[in-house]
């Protein structure tokens, strides 16, 4: 059942995130120019996080998180004015990203603990049971692990956006788009086996309290 979700949602991301976007950018980019049609491409981006954030009611620290940055990343695109900078704004947005993954777990408040308490929270678990709880060993090492994952999956973005924008620039878009997205698709996958891993050790660790306390 989960993998069906994954394998549907990838899909589904592939599409609005990858072929629209290059549909759009390879239609209109002789009668629009550049720069608005790399601009008008990221619409259905937008409009996709929008639908799907008040769809799922995402009134939370999670859906607040992804809805700003999309709101920056947006601000950023309607200011660029040229191509070439739109390309560099994934650049700046996923540096800022990443201080921000660093910063969170430099005070001690992994943004992954949170993900994790609203994820539980919609399957009907108390956001003060699981603070707690998340905050206890060894699950708190495991959130500031994959909070450092998120810091340098974004990292590792940037890198490699430099290296293509330094090689193909606005001209080679389509080869830009399809190589980070697939990137990015890739360490997502990953990142979601870790998150698996984490809710198995939750799950054991609800199952072992429960058997304890029926024994005493």
């Amino acid at each position: 059942m989960f993998k069906k979700v994954i394998n549907g949602r990838t899909a589904t991301d592939l599409i609005v995130y990858l072929g629209i976007p290059l549909l759009i950018w390879n239609t209109c980019r002789e009668w629009l120019g550049d720069y608005p049609a790399m601009l008008i491409s990221t619409v259905p981006g937008i409009l996709y996080t929008l639908f799907t954030f008040f769809r799922d009611k995402q009134y939370s620290v999670t859906g607040l998180f992804i809805l700003t940055t999309m709101i920056i990343g947006s601000i950023m695109d309607i200011y660029s004015k040229t191509a070439h900078q739109m390309l560099w704004n994934n650049v700046y947005l996923n540096i800022g990203l990443t201080i921000f993954w660093f910063f969170t777990m430099l005070i001690k408040r992994p943004m992954a603990m949170y993900f994790f308490i609203d994820y539980a929270y919609l399957h009907g678990v108390e956001k003060e049971h699981t603070r707690k709880l998340y905050r206890e060993m060894p699950f708190f090492r495991y959130f500031m692990l994959l909070t450092a994952y998120l810091a340098l999956q974004d990292l590792s973005d940037v890198i490699l956006r430099v290296w293509l924008i330094g090689v193909y620039d606005v001209a080679g878009f389509n080869t830009i788009k399809v190589i980070t997205q697939i990137w990015g698709t890739s360490t997502t996958v990953l990142f979601v086996y870790f998150i698996i891993l984490i809710v198995k050790k939750l799950q054991e660790h609800g199952k072992k309290s429960s058997e304890e306390k029926s024994q005493q």
